[in-house]
């Protein structure tokens, strides 16, 4: 019986936008935009690190509820860890779906690592309409330079360039000015839960195929990775500060020795294969206690099924589908609050083209139901380690994305690093099938090879408990005994159609190679002493080569260049299996891009060698020999013995440097005579 690979979900009652999600375009082999991480503090944190404010600016930064996020400072975003998390948000839940189950950003997340309020009313209002004279006075009385308008300033850089960031990444919505007005005032707003929601909105936009750029509070979900994810999480080497929000724990010196950063590989790879133990469900319980009160300020409200909002953004927030989260037990979730409709309403609200609109009044509904939170406190099973229901994985593996990427591609490879994170999903899943199939064969079969599959059903359990595995041999797999059809648009993608046309080229379909024929049967177009070959997958089963001018000389292809050189190439070159050698062999149409010159600088792991051909150190001299008469000064030899000593140190020297210029690669060669 052959078998095909569902990625999931099996079931679709709840993830009902599968077809446009990113993940089934990367599933399917098809190319997908590196995302454009839209953040603009970095200068700002710079000048606050060069020129610290007073303490009376400090004060009223913290009356309005930002002090904790200025504690908290800048760091570079892993833009290899961020891209992963994103493939797994999935917008019909607001969670992330990874193999141990859901989870999200919370609430708590936000009041304990940046200690923003959560109690308030929501931010949201009016944008009344004004002339730039008007906004330029307003901002003169606004933002001067005493200490109150001081603090109003960094306050309106933190929310443009950190919390609230958006595609243009350099200017700032002067509508929070209003909220601005009154600090006092300000700070009785639950800035927080708008941070919640304009994460959760960020988030959902950058799930689809064509999104090409994100923006929002990128930061605060890093740090949320990095305390609940122990296989990507920098170890900190300084001692905790308790008088700061957990977030500042992460700006002093990290080290990444044994982890990875900056990786979508490497990510994607971990993600896929996360274990119980490599999650931390509760990471604030052991220090909550000694936190500042701005990071518990919120506890009321942090299990509160309710609406996040701000100003046009609405998102539904629902603790029960993260209960571990807050150390109760995880049973299987109730239906979603909202109707597709709705939820596709609300997506594509935005306050573009509205400026009289009073956003209070639009979604009255929403803020009703942020107003009653305490009413909506989530209750369940408490339990010291974190626990489901006994039939709770069994309905979310149905339920979710298992795969992103497909571990049946056959995929160039490449010389960074592998995701083998699907193929370990694919085996144990294999297994779980052989285990399942097993023993529906011996409820059915009395005969004698009742014994043989007992034995084969136990050789499985042994192999799944070996890996801690053994409760996926009742989780529902994915191998399916039909086609899958996953449906979608199997078309090239709109992107790359646009620059083929722009470059003169046709690319082929699926399944042939897209080469252009020209006088020959080779694929390759050739003139005279030139070979142009570049090549480029875009889906699985398709090759496109296109040529670029590059002159080739007689002597470079004089020897078969060596495995280890076609490994450092960075072009996708393709290669055949050869069976009668373990080696990979090249096309004999294909030829070696580059060639290794020895005049060149040397350049560590350059884009277009391999690590293990990198250009020796040119230009530096051996290290002098040593002196073993250091414990002798020149004045205790005599003169003979100062002689000697001093034509050995000569003779070294003229050994030296004459070993240093052959080993000089860029050194001069003396031309050869001409015979006379």
């Amino acid at each position: 019986m052959s078998y095909d690979l569902h990625p999931g979900p099996i079931v679709d009652d709840v993830l009902f936008l599968k077809d446009s999600h990113r993940a089934r375009y990367i599933f399917n082999n098809k190319e997908t935009k590196n995302l454009v991480f839209r953040r603009a503090d970095q200068k700002f944190f710079s000048l606050f690190n060069n020129n610290p404010i007073t303490e009376n600016v400090k004060r009223y930064v913290n009356i309005a509820g930002f002090g904790g996020l200025l504690d908290c400072g800048y760091r570079n975003l892993d833009h290899g860890l961020l891209e992963a998390l994103i493939e797994r948000w999935r917008p019909e839940t607001h969670t992330f779906h990874l193999p141990i189950g859901e989870a999200t950003v919370t609430l708590e997340d936000v009041n304990v690592l940046w200690g923003l309020p959560i109690e308030g009313g929501v931010v949201s209002g009016c944008e009344n309409s004004s002339t730039v004279a008007n906004r330029i006075v307003r901002c003169q009385t606004l933002l001067d330079l005493e200490c109150m308008q001081r603090a109003r300033c960094i306050i309106l850089y933190l929310c443009g360039g950190t919390l609230f960031s958006d595609s243009s990444n350099n200017l700032a919505s002067l509508s929070i000015l209003n909220n601005l007005e009154n600090l006092t005032a300000c700070g009785q707003l639950s800035w927080g839960s708008a941070v919640l929601a304009v994460l959760y909105r960020n988030l959902c936009k950058a799930t689809s195929s064509n999104a090409n750029n994100i923006g929002g509070p990128m930061y605060i979900l890093q740090l949320w990775a990095w305390c609940r994810i122990t296989t990507i999480a920098p170890r900190i080497l300084h001692p905790f500060d308790n008088t700061r929000p957990y977030g500042a724990m992460w700006r002093e010196k990290l080290t990444y020795k044994d982890v990875i950063s900056h990786s979508l590989r490497a990510c994607r790879s971990q993600l896929h294969c996360l274990q119980e133990g490599e999650f931390k469900w509760r990471p604030y319980e052991e220090v909550i206690s000694f936190l500042p009160e701005i990071c518990t300020s919120g506890i009321r409200s942090w299990q509160s099924e309710c609406y996040v909002i701000y100003w046009d953004v609405v998102e539904f927030y629902t603790p029960q589908r993260v209960m571990r989260q807050f150390g109760m037990v995880q049973h299987i979730p109730s239906p979603f609050p909202l109707s597709i409709n709705d939820h596709m309403k609300l997506h594509t609200l935005t306050r573009s083209g509205k400026p009289e609109r009073n956003w209070m009044n639009t979604h009255l509904e929403y803020v009703t139901v942020w107003n009653q939170r305490w009413q909506n406190v989530i209750q369940g099973v408490r339990c010291a380690t974190p626990t489901v229901e006994p039939n709770y994985m069994q309905w979310f593996w149905s339920r979710t994305v298992l795969y992103i990427t497909n571990p049946k591609s056959q995929e160039v490879m490449q010389p960074v690093f592998q995701d083998h994170g699907s193929r370990s999903q694919f085996l144990m899943d294999g297994i779980s099938q052989t285990y399942q199939q097993v023993g529906g064969y011996m409820q059915t079969d009395s005969t004698s090879n009742f014994h043989n599959f007992g034995l084969l059903q136990n050789t499985a359990n042994q192999v799944m408990e070996m890996v801690n595995e053994g409760s996926r041999l009742r989780y529902t797999t994915h191998l399916q005994s039909e086609p899958v059809n996953l449906g979608g648009d199997d078309t090239v993608p709109r992107s790359l159609r646009r620059r083929d046309r722009r470059r003169g080229n046709l690319r082929s379909g699926a399944g042939t190679s897209g080469v252009q024929h020209e006088g020959g049967t080779s694929g390759v177009q050739h003139e005279p002493g030139t070979s142009h070959v570049e090549h480029e997958n875009y889906e699985a089963g398709t090759s496109h080569v296109q040529h670029e001018n590059y002159e080739v000389q007689a002597s470079e292809f004089s020897s078969a260049p060596s495995p280890s050189f076609f490994a450092g190439l960075q072009s996708n070159i393709m290669f055949q299996d050869n069976n009668e050698q373990d080696v990979y062999t090249p096309h004999a149409s294909m030829l070696p891009l580059f060639n290794q010159s020895q005049s060149e600088d040397f350049n560590y792991y350059a884009p277009q060698f391999s690590p293990i051909q990198t250009h020796g150190f040119s230009g530096i001299s051996p290290l002098p020999s040593l002196d073993l008469n250091l414990h002798m000064s020149v004045g205790e030899l005599d003169d003979d013995t100062l002689l000697a000593h001093t034509t050995l140190n000569t003779e070294d020297d003229d050994q030296n440097q004459i070993a240093s210029r052959r080993r000089n690669p860029q050194r001069h060669r003396r031309r050869p005579g001409c015979g006379t």
